[in-house]
């Protein structure tokens, strides 16, 4: 097949080629025909290198275990019983009889079976082209019996590969082909080193040892993809739970074959049946329509017969269909940072791995009598129910004697509920809504989860001095959430919506976010580690995907533009947006090409907060792998994969804003006016003056420009104002006009229409226009006639935007129920394109309470405090929109004293000095919005000081309060070795003035 996709030849210039037309021209240019992949010689010694080593890796390590002899011949058998391991085969297999292959024509059964054992998704990360999901599609299409994903020593695609085949019918097979012996990552070059090997989980004990076994070769590794395994460790852990088969070009096998012919791999074969017993080893036969298929497939069929060894056939699936070739060859280009020319001879020229039909696959292997029929077995008795046999129970958690987890919970919400409301007596609404939202939690079972939450909360706020954290997110609806104190939000004052946050036919815990202060956050993971043990708790990973602006710069890079080329078609496209369907100045073909790359994943990071429990083992569940982050390790899986993989997340995130918050409460409590950050008032005039006036620098989340704009048009003079108004400036309220709507009633520029009663009142928060999610399921639910569960079924599709056939369903039973309100089709309409383009970018009414009770804590801070809230920001920075020459500006526009960084002066974090009493009695405020108080001025830190790290400013302090001030820059630098750059810095500065 043509590749679509253009290269550069660099005597002619950028220019289209066809991909497989340039290898097969290579080719006869060196006067013989090269499978890919095959001809090391020609490709120096970094090359004929990477195929020795891996070639006798199995022999190796068999040979060191004397088992397996130098030319020995004679065949391994199992002993009768197999040490009472499971042993059931298949019939077929027990009854066949292998013959060599022939060219005879073998119609297996009149109705053809397959099943894919051997296929990659992406996230053997630029390798395999498409998502879980597409192959599951595609196997579906093409009628096969079952599909084994098998990763690159991973297991990230098991969770999506279970959700994809629910009601299929197609059996999942879980798998990975682990890379022995790699000297480096897989990034970089053409055929990264090692041997593969390929596992089949056997049954839901041989997941859990995979998956196991996969994360002791990553955690043994020295980096991130780098995993390292002991092979005997390997076969120790199969113990007749997995099915190995032979592999592809890279495994022993067959590079001995290709190597050393039909007695090398013999060997091999002889060494892969010791270490992982005969019953349990397949000779894998693939046929990807390459030269020389047929002549490995006879030979390793050959060495199958006489071990008495049954063939497997396999279709070496790096994509779900024929068209995906064109992107597999940009993703290894860019997997090996060269171009596609380059990268052309180490391909395939044309489309062959791809999902074969039953009927495809059983022509392709005619010459393997029962080839095709053995991976059908095999797949049935590996099959595996991942919802059932692999989901894991949630984590328990320790209660007191004489309760179990729902009386605790029980027990603890209702001293919180007295605690904040009162009694039963004084107000049932809140004991009402109590009881109510415990018998939903109990009846999901997610008592543990909750009490999980309140303990690192208590946890946090017993620490000395506390730790800031705060709840944010939906969690903020449930009045058993501000019980606990996990939230400061009162849902009964707010009118909030419970079933946002978690009705009774929820299929999974809901999210329950915690924002904690940055500098602290550490503590509370350890604690988490500690309480519930280091092999039960590790942190989500996010997936890094191809942006925009990447993939448009890579497809260039790898058509082979020059680097200055490659620039300047890059900076033509910002990272946000997507990839135009043309462009004036940039080539169609890297357009066409950047589209099939991006939004893949490149690799894992660590999530910005989530991390999950599970009552055993989470690395049994889905491998454990190195993060980028020293001393960090994550799941294979981002927070979507942990959900359907049965573990819980809670997300611990970090957040500067409530250190800086934290360090302020500090300084009062050291000046003799301790406060808790509860205590703040929220609905204070002069702070609702300040922010009017957009004199808002260093305030949490109002003070960007939109905001500092939107301000004096809001006029906001209460909480509910302010929460309103952060959520005005988010891209759903933009994009649906829900801002310009709202501003221009509240400004008096519209009126606010009458509309229906039902609707008028879900709507008057926000003059009468959609702002927030609970807005969108409460229309539904009192408009529209939906459950509590079709409205969130409702709210999520749309944020999502899939199944578009089950979008169109809900919006025409929205629109039939707002029509037996008699409200006029047009209206309607508008409500439900109102929920459609903001759903996937609006907030809940509660995350933006959430954001306004620190927006609101942080303003009165720099409206009475500004000194301290300077000191705070600067001590935490990077944080917010500005610099640290603007925090200073403006802070002295508030009358604050902001001294220079000096070297004999300042402490190795900013801080502030003594106000003296002449300064206390010349104090008078000028400015609109300062401090009826005087204000302690702030001396700079050094850390202030560029290229100063924290432990030479804390030295230089150290070694100035041990040994007095420093007499000149002489002595400094003999004291403490501070490198000459930074001198410069401190120069520059004016610290040695």
């Amino acid at each position: 097949m043509a590749g679509p996709y253009p290269a550069a030849r660099a005597r002619h210039g950028p220019r289209p080629f066809d991909a497989g037309a340039a290898a097969r021209r290579a080719r006869r240019e060196r006067g013989r025909d090269r499978p890919w992949g095959a001809a090391r010689a020609a490709r120096g010694a970094r090359g004929r290198r990477g195929a020795g080593a891996g070639g006798r890796v199995f022999a190796a390590v068999a040979g060191a275990r004397a088992v397996v002899g130098a030319g020995r011949r004679t065949p391994v058998r199992p002993p009768a019983g197999h040490h009472g391991r499971r042993t059931r085969l298949p019939a077929r297999r027990r009854n066949r009889v292998l013959v060599r292959p022939g060219r005879l024509s073998v119609r297996e059964s009149s109705v053809p079976e397959y099943a894919e054992l051997h296929a990659h998704s992406w996230y053997s990360f630029l390798d395999g082209v498409d998502a879980p999901a597409a192959l599951v599609e595609e196997a579906v299409r093409q009628g096969l019996a079952g599909l084994a994903i098998t990763d690159h020593d991973s297991m990230a695609a098991a969770p999506h590969l279970a959700v994809a085949a629910r009601g299929t019918g197609l059996a999942t097979v879980f798998g990975a082909e682990l890379n022995l012996g790699l000297d480096g990552e897989r990034t970089g070059v053409p055929d990264p080193a090692g041997a593969h090997l390929l596992v089949l989980a056997r049954d839901p004990d041989g997941y859990r040892r995979l998956a196991g076994a996969i994360t002791r070769g990553h955690l043994a590794g020295d980096g991130k993809g780098r995993p390292v395994y002991d092979l005997e460790q390997v076969a120790a852990s199969a113990g007749g739970h997995w099915e190995i088969l032979t592999g592809c070009r890279k495994a022993a096998v067959p590079r001995a074959l290709a190597e050393g012919g039909v007695e090398a791999a013999e060997r091999e074969l002889r060494a892969l049946m010791e270490l992982f017993e005969p019953e349990h080893v397949h000779v894998e036969l693939h046929a990807t329509g390459m030269p020389g298929d047929d002549r490995r497939n006879d030979q390793l069929a050959q060495v199958a017969a006489r071990l008495g060894l049954p063939t497997v056939a396999t279709g070496l699936v790096h994509y779900a269909r024929p068209d995906g070739h064109a992107t597999y060859a940009a993703v290894a280009a860019l997997r090996a940072r060269a171009t596609l020319e380059e990268i052309d001879s180490w391909l395939p020229p044309g489309p062959g791995m791809f999902l074969r039909s039953p009927g495809q696959a059983v022509r392709r292997f005619r010459r393997y009598p029962g080839a095709v029929a053995h991976a059908v077995d095999l797949a049935r008795d590996c099959r595996i129910d991942f919802d059932t046999e692999i989901r894991p129970r949630p984590p328990r958690f320790s209660v007191p004697d004489g309760h179990d987890e729902d009386t605790y919970l029980r027990e603890l919400t209702f001293q919180g509920i007295v605690r904040r409301y009162g009694t039963r007596a004084a107000r049932p609404d809140a004991h009402a809504q109590a009881e109510h939202e415990l018998g939903v939690i109990k009846a999901l079972g997610f008592s543990g989860w909750f009490l999980i939450s309140w303990d690192v909360v208590r946890f946090a706020r017993d620490q000395t001095p506390p730790i800031l954290v705060q709840g944010r997110g939906s969690a903020a609806n449930s009045i058993v959430v501000h019980a606990l104190g996990i939230s400061a939000v009162d849902p009964i004052k707010y009118q909030l919506l419970f079933s946002r946050f978690l009705h009774p036919e929820r299929d999974g815990p809901p999210d329950i976010d915690l924002d904690i202060q940055a500098d602290r956050r550490e503590e509370v993971l350890q604690y988490v580690y500690a309480k519930h043990g280091r092999e039960n708790a590790a942190m989500v990973a996010n997936e890094v995907c191809l942006t925009s602006k990447f993939s448009v710069r890579e497809a260039a890079r790898i058509l082979g533009y020059s680097p200055g080329t490659v620039d300047a078609i890059s900076s033509l496209v910002d990272r946000h947006d997507p990839i135009p369907q043309a462009h004036a100045e940039i080539p169609d073909q890297v357009l066409s090409l950047a589209r099939r790359l991006e939004g893949r994943p490149r690799h894992f990071s660590i999530h910005s907060g989530g991390i999950v429990i599970c009552e055993g083992p989470i690395a049994e569940v889905l491998p454990v792998e190195w993060a980028r982050m020293p001393g960090r390790s994550v799941i294979q899986g981002d927070k979507e994969a942990a959900v359907d993989s049965g573990l819980v997340k809670h997300d611990l995130l970090s957040l500067r804003t409530l250190s800086a918050a934290a360090d302020v409460l500090t300084m009062l409590a050291a000046a003799g006016t301790p406060m808790e950050f509860a205590d703040i008032p929220a609905d204070d005039p002069l702070v609702y003056d300040m922010i009017n006036d957009g004199d808002t620098v260093g305030v949490f989340q109002v003070e960007s420009r939109a905001q500092i704009s939107v301000a004096p048009v809001m006029k906001a003079r209460t909480f509910r104002d302010l929460a309103v108004q952060i959520a005005l400036i988010r891209p759903g309220p933009g994009a649906s006009g829900a801002s310009r709507r709202y501003l221009r009633r509240r400004s008096g520029q519209d009126s606010v229409p009458a509309i229906h009663p039902v609707i008028d009142q879900i709507l008057a928060v926000s003059n009468g226009t959609v702002l927030f999610q609970e807005q969108a399921m409460m229309l539904a639910i009192e408009g529209a006639g939906f459950t509590p569960a079709e409205a969130d079924r409702l709210r999520r599709a749309m944020g999502a935007k899939r199944s578009l056939p089950g979008i169109l369903a809900l919006r025409e039973r929205f629109l039939a129920g707002l029509d037996r309100l008699g409200l006029p089709t047009e209206t309607a309409e508008d409500l439900y394109q109102q929920i459609e383009s903001f759903s996937g970018y609006g907030f809940p009414f509660s995350h933006s309470l959430s954001f306004a009770f620190i927006a609101a804590a942080t303003a009165w801070m720099k409206r009475y405090h500004p000194a301290m809230l300077l000191t705070g920001i600067l001590n935490h920075m990077p944080m917010g929109f500005y610099e640290t020459s603007t925090l200073i500006a403006d802070a002295q526009r508030h009358q604050v004293t902001v001294r220079p960084v000096h070297i004999n002066a300042s402490r190795a974090t900013t801080a502030l000095e003594p106000l003296t009493e002449t300064d206390r009695a010349a104090y008078r405020p000028v400015h609109r919005h300062a401090s009826p108080h005087p204000q302690p001025p702030v001396r700079l830190g050094l850390i202030t000081v560029r290229g100063m790290g924290t432990e030479l400013a804390e030295t230089i302090e150290a070694e100035r309060e041990a040994d007095g001030p420093y007499a000149d820059l002489e002595d400094l630098v003999r004291r403490t070795r501070t490198p000459t750059p930074v001198l410069e810095n401190l120069a520059a500065a004016g610290a040695l003035d």
